[in-house]
């Protein structure tokens, strides 16, 4: 299986903590499809988006970071996408800041906006939780 590691990569950090990920996918034997590293980010902003849907296609899963006070726009796309294309989806929140929906029922629905919690099928807390996962 071929998976799809979404997430925030515009700074040295962002891309660190999702190489840990590709890590741990190659840990358990699964290819990644990781932005930064596998599209050529010199090209222009429409070969980049179409490379990153080819991507995306191309996987059987994705895993999304969730991490900040709301998750990055790009991967909320991939994520809709995903969903969209029935695409097995585990999204990895570390950040302890929760979105502010105290009125729902279980702790997890105020963790991740809702839209995004009912697209992903999975969420795990650390590192340690997503490689038991997979």
């Amino acid at each position: 299986m071929k998976s799809y590691i979404a997430g925030p990569l515009f700074t040295e950090g962002e891309r660190w903590f999702l190489e840990r990920i590709d890590e741990i996918c190659a840990r358990r034997n699964i290819k990644t499809f990781l932005p930064h590293r596998d599209v050529n980010q010199n090209k222009s902003c429409q070969e980049v988006f179409e490379d990153n849907l080819t991507g995306l296609r191309s996987a059987g899963m994705v895993i999304a970071v969730l991490d900040g006070p709301d998750i990055d726009s790009g991967t909320a796309f991939e994520i809709g996408v995903a969903s969209t294309l029935g695409k097995y989806i585990i999204g990895i929140r570390t950040d302890f800041r929760a979105m502010a929906y105290t009125n729902r029922a279980t702790p997890l629905e105020s963790e991740v906006n809702l839209m995004v919690r009912y697209s992903i099928n999975r969420l795990c807390r650390n590192l340690n939780e997503l490689e038991e996962e997979l």
